[in-house]
């Protein structure tokens, strides 16, 4: 028990675990909310800005590159906030607003790797942090699909009950996450070229994270184990 209890403070207290849990949370919650369009998208769009605030704290300890990942995240923060209350219309702003949470979404997976595959040791919040960065993966893909799909409408193919207008949809958080892990129900499907192609693309680079970031903690423990 005791040892159970040492990994989940290490857990606790660790880089990446409010955003984990975050994202755990959101995804524990979702399926609860009304079907109501308007109210899942304000749901959605609430988790959104709370992940993003979340990626805060896993940022390098780089202290220029921080500033800048603050200063973005504000903006974000601006733009999600402003969907959210005014319900803006805008396929300019839409466009930019999809724009700025990708290369947040992008950097702050990048700085996660930077340090799940450094020579550091094993721990339970590198762990934390690998499943943060490929659930983190899901999410970046969903941003590209809805950006696909807000430039070029009708590069997927939708069930009506799950379109929206809203800049965060929640069909493309299911859609990349079934691609992601191949499981690929076909309820949604990509219809122009470019779609398919950055589809087969996700699921692609779903399978090599894993063998790769697999394959890279095993010989982590490995050597430090002989260390």
């Amino acid at each position: 028990m005791s040892l159970k209890n040492s990994i989940l403070k290490e857990i606790l207290k660790g880089r990446f675990s409010l955003l984990l849990f975050s994202i755990v949370f959101m995804f524990l919650v979702l399926p609860l909310v009304p079907v109501e369009q308007v109210f899942l998208d304000q749901s959605v769009g609430i988790f959104g800005l709370i992940i993003l605030l979340s990626c805060l704290r896993v940022i390098t300890k780089n202290r220029g590159f921080f500033i800048f990942m603050v200063v973005l995240s504000l903006v974000n923060l601006v733009i999600g906030s402003t969907e959210l209350l005014s319900q803006t219309n805008s396929d300019s702003f839409k466009t930019w607003g999809l724009a700025f949470r990708l290369i947040y979404y992008l950097l702050v997976f990048i700085s996660i790797m930077s340090h799940v595959l450094d020579q550091s040791p094993v721990t339970s919040d590198k762990i934390a942090g690998s499943i943060s960065a490929y659930i983190l993966l899901g999410i970046v893909w969903s941003v590209v699909y809805t950006l696909f799909q807000h430039l070029q409408p009708g590069s997927f193919v939708i069930p009506e009950h799950l379109q929206t207008d809203s800049t965060t949809g929640i069909w493309a958080v299911y859609f990349s996450f079934t691609t992601l892990t191949t499981l690929g129900y076909g309820d949604i499907t990509p219809h122009l070229p470019a779609a398919q192609t950055y589809a087969i693309m996700e699921a692609a680079c779903g399978q090599i994270f894993l063998t790769v970031l697999v394959a890279r903690l095993v010989a982590l423990q490995i050597i430090h184990s002989r260390t």
